[in-house]
């Protein structure tokens, strides 16, 4: 697998993390056209790309646990990485459990209702906040601590 990465790459994590943050807020984005325009297409679409965005997020996970072990981290970084390793457990359930409430929802018809609508749309919009912190701590062991970078 090392063959296939670019030699700026330590490892496969941070060509796949971005996925999962990108599906989630072009998700949020189409949950919120489609509150405004009343489309049900955008609806799907954004549970399709929760769904993506769930896939890719379990990828993203894995390939952080693999990640760890393969990189230093310094001393003043250890409590940062830490962090990072439980705020990416609490996205990967996040977004398992909010994808798997939208498909039930978009199954059972029960998101027909705008007042559900509207509160799917803010829980989604919630995980945007997890999404966050959990790559703000990432950043930091990045641009802070220096992890994964090669010298």
């Amino acid at each position: 697998m090392e063959a296939l990465l670019p030699d700026w790459a330590p490892n496969l994590h941070p060509l796949i993390i971005h996925f999962p943050i990108v599906l989630w807020a072009v998700a949020v984005l189409a949950d919120l056209t489609s509150l405004f325009s009343g489309k049900s297409w955008l609806k799907h679409m954004a549970v399709a790309l929760y769904t993506l965005g769930a896939l890719s997020a379990l990828a993203a996970y894995f390939s952080g646990e693999q990640a760890i072990d393969g990189v230093s981290v310094p001393m003043q970084g250890e409590l940062t990485a830490g962090k990072h390793s439980d705020w990416g457990h609490y996205t990967l359930y996040f977004f398992g459990g909010y994808t798997l409430i939208r498909l039930l929802f978009l199954w059972r018809k029960w998101d027909k209702k705008k007042w559900v609508a509207i509160a799917l749309f803010i829980l989604g919009t919630s995980g945007l906040g997890i999404v966050a912190k959990t790559a703000d701590l990432g950043g930091k062991l990045v641009y802070k601590y220096g992890v994964g970078i090669k010298k």
